[in-house]
């Protein structure tokens, strides 16, 4: 299965969905239930400084769920590949 990120859908996580829409095969569904589901074969990845977030937000980013596997998570890059 696709590596998903489910977002909520509120203000300070929009910079994920807007990153999304930028990546090249990323998928971007929603809202829907008050959630956006981001999903990309191969792995999805994300930069909390390019993004513009606070490191509260940004620890905060898998809140709403995932499918896949971490392969990297630390204070400023999220890799969530295939499992």
């Amino acid at each position: 299965m696709m590596p998903t990120i489910f977002v909520l859908d509120v203000p300070e996580f929009r910079p994920f969905v807007d990153h999304a829409l930028s990546v090249e095969g990323c998928s971007v569904q929603g809202p829907r239930l008050g959630y956006w589901r981001l999903a990309r074969a191969g792995s999805l990845e994300f930069t909390r400084k390019a993004m513009g977030l606070k490191p509260a937000v940004w620890h905060g980013a898998l809140t709403a769920g995932m499918v896949g596997r971490i392969t990297h998570f630390d204070n400023d890059r999220l890799v969530v590949e295939e499992s």
